[in-house]
């Protein structure tokens, strides 16, 4: 079982990596709260895969994520552990410039899962 605490240092090592590129990514609480240790997720979630799953997607597809628009939506689709992460882009100007904060709705582990959403990063 994956606790709060275990999701917030995941979410600050991921976003200590993106802070160069004002870019971050946050876990919704519906991720957190509702979806992250559903039974439905077989097998149990495990937060390793996680950060595997976010070191390969920020390698491969950071400037592809930093190319969407405001409130577009994605979804992030491992093909090895078939975990499924749909996500929406919040674009938040400041004096310092353009943040770009990705918010992942939900998670949930699913082979067939298919998203309704027309942008898919693979990993």
């Amino acid at each position: 079982m994956i606790t709060e605490a275990e999701i917030s240092a995941l979410e600050s090592s991921v976003n200590e990596i993106l802070r160069q590129h004002n870019m971050s990514f946050k876990m919704s609480k519906h991720f957190v709260k509702d979806r992250m240790n559903d039974s439905r997720n077989t097998p149990m979630i495990m937060i390793a895969e996680l950060n595997s799953i976010f070191n390969r997607l920020t390698a491969r597809h950071k400037e592809s994520i930093l190319n969407l628009k405001h409130n577009s939506t994605f979804n992030i689709r491992c093909t090895i552990s078939h975990i499924n992460m749909p996500c929406a882009v919040n674009k938040i100007l400041s004096h310092s410039g353009e943040h770009h904060e990705n918010i992942v709705i939900t998670v949930m582990r699913k082979a067939e899962w298919k998203s309704k959403d027309s942008v898919e990063f693979l990993i």
